[in-house]
């Protein structure tokens, strides 16, 4: 995300896991999850109506990416050359606005570019993010039928026109195109995805499913198995006697009984895989932006804390859940109300200040730690960077009690990295970077092979490559980005696999390598935007692509490489572009990818 580079800049927050792309420039700035960031002029205060400024004298931020909501995903894009109206890279969860003021391109690219594509603006064209209006699933219509050859073009011998092809034909030669993994891997390009392993079923089709971003299957199968007694009656029994009698669960407090012995060999395993479920399906409703039906859900969910709450009195019965049910439910639940309800701040943090007074009474600090994490992101949602911020503190001064070792310090930089981004969106270049300076100090062990290790290297020279772009020293930030790129094919063989904390908790914070790896290859893209390297900043993206369109394909860069084509091709050509990419989203089942980011009209 960007800010406006003034000599006030303010300090704002991060979402505590979302991965996002800000670009920045002379008078630009970038709303985190909806509106505008504050002028330079103006006081940001929270709680008591104390003011907090930082003072900054750096050059405006050119771009910046970087990880801040979980367990959702948001994304400032490129700057819109056609409208002053919208659609942008979409949260995957959000549904709220976002004011941008957009930094001129510079003139050597629009000089390079089809006048016929471009709009006149100006540094203060506005744009603004509709983040409501995302759709559920790709807009096939897009797409279109695969036109068939008659039989005098199949004997032609000209060479036929991308015109002429089939949508089909161009999305494999557009992945048939070398990239990493045909030249350096030597592996077959990736056409079409990897099929579905034909043995698995129930559960671990669901984990493969979410791997895959498929969310919209993800959302069938774990309807069809919490629900349909007659396919699945040890899920469905259990989750209707949690949903349904709820009350005589809460009097006894004791897990609900089994359907039956026969039906249930291990009670405690098949009332976790339940929870998992009811997480993942949630996920997906907010994967695909369906919150009525999340809100449907939650409001069915009687055991939860929110429905023990005394409205008369301050006092919480926290002994009436379930004993076998997680607090990430409850989390999960309250962090759904931001989506759900009208008074959708407050209300949310109601709940979560009157869980986290729970946890502090049980001194239950790794659900803490999530209850902090999730106020850190409804803060900065609603821009109350000074509690966002206090949010974070309270994270660093709880981590020594739940971590030790290298385990620490890697959660420690990975919150002073939430931090100094924050600052670095605002325009505190120089606060930034003395947060940054601090992963730095400690030296950890090499033979620590856990991702939360490896990658703080990598987020290093990430940090310094965002340094130098915020100066507009984009040749400097290309050196240091391709250093963290290195340090990333180093460890590609540490590939992404579904993991159940990052979904039921406590743990957060777990990204992948690949997810890493698009906001690396993306702000290269854009330094490369910057320089005039049209040519460079597309091939950056569509190299990623065709590597492997499940792990790099994101919200985030579908849009950007959408806005790339618009700026570097005529009408015609752009559009054609713009459907081959969807129809290769299409065929990988990238369901959480809206037709809106593809920009086709």
């Amino acid at each position: 995300n960007a800010a406006p580079n003034n000599n006030n800049g303010l300090l704002g927050s991060p979402l505590v896991t979302v991965s996002k792309v800000g670009v920045v420039g002379e008078g630009i700035s970038v709303a985190n999850r909806g509106g505008s960031i504050a002028p330079p002029t103006s006081k940001i205060s929270a709680g008591n109506d104390h003011p907090l400024a930082v003072t900054s004298a750096a050059p405006p931020v050119a771009a910046v990416s970087f990880n801040t909501a979980l367990p959702f995903s948001s994304a400032a894009a490129l700057p819109d050359t056609t409208s002053k109206n919208t659609t942008a890279a979409v949260s995957n969860t959000v549904p709220s606005s976002v004011s941008v003021s957009l930094p001129p391109i510079p003139r050597a690219v629009l000089n390079k570019t089809p006048s016929s594509t471009l709009v006149k603006r100006t540094p203060s064209t506005s744009v603004i993010v509709d983040k409501a209006s995302a759709g559920v699933v790709l807009d096939t219509s897009m797409v279109g039928p695969s036109n068939s050859s008659s039989l005098g073009s199949k004997l032609s011998l000209k060479p036929t026109s991308p015109h002429k092809r089939t949508l089909d034909a161009l999305a494999d030669a557009f992945m048939s195109e070398k990239n990493y993994r045909t030249s350096t891997l030597k592996l077959p390009p990736l056409l079409t995805p990897l099929p579905l392993p034909s043995n698995q079923s129930g559960i671990d089709r669901i984990r493969t499913l979410v791997e895959r971003r498929a969310w919209g299957d993800v959302l069938q199968v774990s309807f069809d198995m919490l629900r349909n007694a007659a396919n699945h009656p040890q899920y469905a029994s259990i989750y209707d006697t949690l949903v349904n009698d709820s009350s005589m669960n809460k009097a006894t407090n004791k897990p609900p009984p089994p359907p039956s012995t026969s039906l249930v060999a291990d009670k405690t395993m098949l009332q976790n895989e339940v929870v998992e479920i009811m997480s993942l399906e949630c996920h997906a409703w907010l994967k695909l932006r369906r919150y009525t039906d999340l809100g449907r859900e939650v409001e069915c969910w009687s055991f939860l804390h929110p429905k023990n709450h005394n409205e008369s009195s301050s006092k919480i019965d926290s002994s009436s859940p379930p004993t076998w049910v997680p607090w990430s439910l409850h989390i999960l639940a309250a962090e759904a109300l931001q989506y759900t309800t009208e008074d959708s701040s407050k209300q949310c943090l109601d709940e979560l200040y009157a869980l986290r007074t729970i946890f502090l009474e049980t001194s239950n600090n790794p659900y803490i730690l999530a209850v902090d994490a999730s106020l850190s992101n409804v803060f900065q949602r609603i821009k109350d960077w000074r509690m966002a911020l206090d949010s974070l503190e309270n994270l660093l001064q709880i981590l020594p009690s739940v971590y030790s070792g290298d385990e620490l310090f890697a959660y420690q930089a990975e919150i002073w990295s939430r931090q100094g981004r924050i600052l670095l969106q605002v325009g505190a270049i120089q606060q930034a970077e003395q947060i940054f300076q601090r992963m730095e100090e400690e030296e950890i062990s090499t033979e620590n092979q856990d991702w939360m290790i490896l990658k703080i290297p990598i987020q290093v020279a990430l940090h310094k490559g965002m340094i130098q772009f915020a100066s507009q020293k984009y040749d400097k930030a290309i050196s240091h980005l391709r250093t963290a790129s290195k340090l990333l094919r180093s460890c590609q063989q540490k590939e992404y696999y579904y993991q159940m904390d990052n979904y039921v908790g406590p743990i957060v914070w777990r990204e992948s390598p690949q997810l890493l790896s698009t906001q690396v290859w993306n702000n290269m893209s854009l330094c490369s935007l910057y320089l005039c390297r049209m040519n460079d900043a597309i091939a950056t993206m569509e190299d990623l692509v065709r590597e492997d369109p499940t792990a790099y394909l994101t919200e985030r860069l579908a849009f950007n490489l959408c806005t790339l084509y618009e700026l570097g091709a005529d009408t015609a050509s752009s559009a054609r572009k713009k459907r081959v990419l969807q129809l290769v989203a299409k065929r990988f089942y990238l369901h959480d990818i809206g037709p809106e980011q593809f920009r086709v009209n």
